[in-house]
């Protein structure tokens, strides 16, 4: 959904079109960190490794907080988006191409997937442990009358198996032309224990309105929910 600004919300909020968001479960579950990558269905290669030219891009730094992996659900976006909103959920995430994506270290900021990786020595993972994109209305754009598109929430997945390794939620929209795929400021999930034995996982993940909703494993093996909303119109999560 589009908005002029950003504005922090609570968690029972209303959509900012006057209608009340209608939760729709999406069926799959997101492994630990580090677990064999579940096969991705490819449903238009060429709609997702297009570069993100024509689009703006988002400013500010991630914020740094905790994450999951495990169901997903997304809430409906408003009628009348429906040719927008496939647009997005054509992408091949495990060949996606998708910029601005600081998270994965690379010194360019423009992250190609292949296989679910970038392939470097220390790689970024796209989906890890078969987790799946969860697709709603969430992230700012601009200018506030453009037609409304969908968004996404990817889990990304960075470091080695068996090493220290760090997820975070990713919100990615669609560039203006439609083609390509940029990424805004993520959810970082909690830095790995020491020694990189213990790794924080995103268990499961939602967007609620405006909000993101995830349920977490720490690494000292407990597990809680946890909830984030916009910080600022930069695009920063807070926890709250």
């Amino acid at each position: 959904m589009r908005y002029a600004t950003l504005t922090s919300m609570a968690l029972s909020l209303t959509m900012a079109t006057g209608c009340a968001p209608e939760t729709e479960r999406l069926d799959g579950d997101a492994a630990p960190a580090g677990s064999p990558r579940a096969s991705a269905s490819t449903a238009a290669p060429s709609a997702s490794s297009a570069a993100a030219t024509g689009s703006p891009r988002p400013s500010g730094s991630a914020s740094r907080t905790a994450g999951p992996t495990a169901s997903a659900t997304r809430t409906s976006g408003p009628s009348g988006s429906s040719a927008q909103s496939s647009a997005i959920r054509q992408t091949d995430w495990p060949n996606a191409t998708i910029s601005n994506l600081g998270f994965c270290g690379q010194s360019d900021d423009t992250v190609r997937f292949r296989d679910g990786s970038n392939g470097f020595d220390v790689p970024c993972t796209m989906l890890p442990g078969g987790a799946r994109p969860v697709y709603a209305e969430f992230v700012v754009e601009e200018p506030a009358n453009a037609p409304s598109t969908e968004d996404a929430l990817v889990l990304v997945e960075l470091g080695n198996p068996g090493a220290a390794r760090r997820q975070a939620l990713v919100p990615v929209q669609l560039s203006d032309n439609g083609r390509g795929r940029y990424a805004w400021p993520v959810i970082q999930g909690d830095a790995p224990a020491a020694g990189g034995a213990q790794v924080m996982t995103f268990t499961s993940y939602r967007v609620v309105g405006q909000t993101v909703e995830a349920t977490v494993r720490r690494t000292d093996g407990g597990s809680e929910t946890r909830r984030w909303r916009k910080a600022d119109g930069s695009g920063n999560w807070e926890r709250f």
